[in-house]
């Protein structure tokens, strides 16, 4: 990024890598003081961990290696050191039977050291052995680009559709995430309103802005503005606090294929972008724990929510999250505690007795119940993190999980974790591969995809086998793409 930065501005950025190498260490003084177990460990966990920031932005590094590098760093390293350092040392998302002990604590960090390195490693492979992106692209011309019907026409009907279906789908709640469906809705469309809300929105976008600039030769900040507000738009209809994720996915996009072509954003294009984006995130996380809060977890509606009086008066929902103190503690305690990493391996190690392979096999057979505790929060003693009254919760089903370095330690051999992980990520590295060819190397479009994987890959754990889902509709997708670029599209 230092490209950004030119002449006097320079200084700015190496003050910014000055100021987060400081607080890199800061955090690691206090972690190391206050951790319990074997120091070594601790030191070479923080190593292998902070090394994933300089593996996430290296020069070589693909889309999905850079989002899932910093969930990594963020479940893991960030989210264990801030706990033990800065907290009474409790993880609030669950570890299940974990008794806090030396013993444990050194086991989980080593489990994820081995589960980070088996990442690393795949990536130096991709990039030594497999493929890279160009260093440079050429600006393509498409006979038949949709910008030839007009900019501001493009934009305004995506925007209405956009809008359409998160009206519809927050109205009927197709897909709001912790809550169960309360329609009857037929599989296809509530499998395309799914996907729409995911990435398909999203990969629109991508597209949209991608044979924007291939017509008009530039980036347009209005536009950019548009495709931050689908992401809101989206988020706010699912009653997700993820909004950041597909933003700034197709935010880096922008920035890594500009600069491929030579076609450099300057830097105010970027930070006015990324306060959007910021500013939208904010109201979108306030938004939908306001609404979890008030209405959605206490019933079908508000109005279902006053018929429960005898459970909870009115008086007492319209408290919650009413005050911008209460607010930002709330946002304060999920930045720091809702990422997923460290809290599942410590959960798994914790019953080191019943892992091995027909045991990680088993976890595959795992089908939705949605009146009963998941296969992970069953076996781990997690039971408790998703227990609702049956009757003022009814619509309501959280899970918690486990993360896909957890899960891969099923198997109770740090080779089988190893390995699981190395392939895993070196298959999705050349799905986002895929995607960059079969998109007319569009980068904004492999970088959502790269970031959809990884966003995957941590939240792995709870019906492993309908991982096919996504990757089917990753899949279809890109069908779908080849079949446009010949029949409209053609270059």
């Amino acid at each position: 990024m230092s490209h950004l930065f030119k002449n006097d501005l320079s200084i700015y950025f190496k003050i910014f890598k000055i100021l987060i190498i400081i607080i890199i260490l800061f955090l690691y003084f206090y972690g190391y003081q206050s951790y319990q177990g074997n120091k070594i460990t601790y030191t070479i966990f923080s190593i292998v961990s902070n090394y994933l920031l300089i593996f996430a932005f290296r020069k070589k590094a693909i889309f999905f290696e850079t989002f899932l590098s910093l969930l990594l760093w963020l479940g893991f390293w960030f989210k264990f050191t801030c706990t033990i350092a800065f907290t009474s040392g409790q993880f609030k998302e669950g570890v299940g039977l974990f008794d806090y002990s030396k013993t444990l604590f050194n086991d989980s960090l080593i489990v994820s050291i081995i589960g980070l390195l088996a990442f690393i490693i795949s990536g130096h492979f991709r990039q030594l052995f497999l493929f890279n992106y160009p260093k440079k692209l050429e600006i393509q011309f498409f006979k038949n680009n949709p910008f030839i019907l007009g900019q501001k026409k493009i934009w305004i009907i995506f925007f209405i559709f956009c809008l359409s279906i998160a009206i519809l789908n927050f109205y009927f709640k197709i897909y709001q995430k912790g809550l169960l469906p309360i329609y009857d809705i037929n599989f296809i469309t509530s499998g395309t309103f799914k996907w729409l809300l995911l990435f398909g929105l999203s990969s629109i976008s991508a597209f949209l802005i991608f044979y924007e600039f291939n017509y008009f030769k530039k980036f347009f900040l209005l536009s950019t503005f548009v495709i931050i507000l689908e992401t809101f738009l989206t988020s706010l209809s699912m009653l997700s606090r993820g909004m950041i994720f597909n933003s700034c996915a197709l935010l880096f996009g922008v920035y890594k294929f500009s600069n491929k072509i030579s076609k450099v954003n300057n830097l105010g294009y970027y930070l006015k972008s990324f306060l959007f984006i910021i500013i939208f995130f904010y109201i979108s996380v306030s938004s939908v724990n306001y609404l979890r809060a008030n209405y959605f977890y206490v019933g079908k509606s508000a109005e279902y929510s006053i018929l429960k009086q005898e459970k909870q008066s009115s008086s007492e929902i319209e408290k919650k999250f009413t005050s911008f103190n209460e607010n930002n503690s709330e946002i304060f305690y999920l930045l720091v505690n809702r990422w997923v990493g460290i809290d599942g391996v410590m959960a798994v190690v914790s019953k080191k007795d019943l892992l091995n392979m027909p045991f990680l096999i088993s976890a595959f057979k795992e089908k939705p119940k949605a009146d009963s505790p998941t296969f992970y929060e069953f076996t781990f003693g997690l039971e408790s993190m998703n227990t609702y009254n049956s009757q003022l919760y009814e619509n309501v089903k959280g899970n918690t999980l486990p993360g896909i370095v957890a899960f891969s330690y099923y198997s109770g051999s740090y080779f089988i974790l190893f390995l699981i992980i190395f392939f895993l990520c070196l298959l999705a590295s050349c799905l986002e591969f895929i995607s960059f060819k079969v998109s007319s190397k569009n980068l904004i479009f492999s970088a959502l995809i790269g970031e959809v994987i990884a966003f995957r890959f941590i939240h792995f754990g709870y019906l492993p086998q309908q991982s096919y889902l996504l990757f089917g509709s990753i899949l279809l997708t890109l069908i779908g793409l080849l079949i446009i670029k010949k029949s409209i599209l053609k270059s």
